[in-house]
């Protein structure tokens, strides 16, 4: 009987030992240190935020003019080539009327059928007269430009009013802005504005809103906007042309006092249509909060509601981090 019994003791011994081990395991782990994150942040800061409306559109001149023959006749003289220049007054083309040129024609004719030497020089003498008496008509720049499109060539016969080339005064040039039909309430005459162009993207123009077109685009549901390039220095008005594509910020108003934070802070769930930010709390703790956003730049959002001056957010790593996580804010070394 004795052996009996201490035989079930014995078993009841070695069965108890690796429960007690797997209990001072478990203990192990939820006494383990939490791993910390090393994170990016940024203080929420107050201040101005501008309030602007954008589109598209081009550049243009107010002043341009396509030049039409006065009358019908021969193109004797053209000067008016692609990219040049003319001040005002400038003779730029030279039209002979076809009663001049038929003059002209029969003195040739005349001296082509002459016979003998005294024929001859006196046809010779008809033609100089001709072509003395009969002078063209001359086409002058009614502005300083610079021609931009040529349509007709010298010797060239044109009939009255035929176009013969455009004439644009760079000076006046403008943007038109293509600006879509709903934002149009918040446009005003005056307002502000910065134009970037396509082949100079890193260079800002200030610009002022000039005049709104009265009339809309009805297959793209916008209306123009033409906005004045102001203080343009002669080194930045060189390369501008004409018809150059580029974009337009349009100030319409401003927040004072906003409270922002930088644009990497922000996250978005696409799902629910909401935002939030990560906050690093006293504890050095992780939280995520919910926040309404108002304007947002390519740096910047401003914050509606959620957030407070004062407050700091992660700017890197707060992708996927889960609130309550232990944080470390990133120094130089680990950079």
């Amino acid at each position: 009987m004795k052996n009996t019994l201490l035989l079930l003791l014995l078993i009841s011994t070695a069965l108890l030992v690796p429960s007690c081990k797997t209990s001072t395991h478990d203990d192990e782990e939820e006494q383990s240190p939490q791993a910390t994150v090393i994170v990016g942040t940024a203080p929420v800061r107050t201040g101005d935020v501008a309030v602007s409306v954008s589109a598209t559109g081009r550049t243009d001149a107010s002043r341009k003019e396509k030049v039409l023959a006065p009358s019908a006749g021969w193109i004797s003289s053209l000067k008016a080539l692609e990219g040049t220049s003319f001040s005002t007054g400038e003779v730029m083309v030279v039209i002979r009327p076809k009663e001049a040129q038929a003059a002209i024609d029969g003195a040739e004719a005349l001296l082509r059928s002459a016979q003998t030497e005294k024929e001859k020089a006196e046809a010779r003498r008809v033609l100089t007269l001709a072509q003395a008496s009969q002078s063209g008509i001359e086409v002058r720049a009614k502005f300083d430009g610079i021609v931009a499109t040529r349509s007709v060539m010298e010797g060239e016969f044109v009939a009255e009013n035929t176009e013969l080339f455009t004439l644009i005064d760079l000076s006046t040039l403008n943007f038109i802005a293509d600006v879509p039909l709903q934002l149009l309430p918040e446009i005003r005459l005056q307002q502000q504005a910065i134009v970037q162009l396509e082949p100079f993207a890193k260079k800002e123009y200030h610009a002022t809103v000039e005049a709104i077109n009265p009339q809309t685009d009805v297959q793209s549901q916008t209306v123009k906007v033409r906005l004045q390039f102001t203080a343009l220095t002669p080194s930045e008005r060189i390369p501008l042309k004409t018809d150059i594509m580029g974009t337009v910020r349009i100030l319409t108003a401003i927040h004072r006092k906003a409270t922002i934070v930088p644009r990497s802070a922000l996250l978005r769930d696409d799902g629910n249509e909401t935002y939030s930010v990560v906050l690093v709390a006293s504890d050095s703790l992780a939280h995520i909060a919910p926040v309404a956003i108002g304007v947002l730049t390519d740096s910047t959002v401003e914050i509606t509601r959620g957030v407070e001056q004062g407050m700091t957010v992660i700017t890197r790593g707060n992708y996927a981090l889960p609130d309550s996580t232990r944080v470390r804010i990133e120094s130089q070394d680990d950079r």
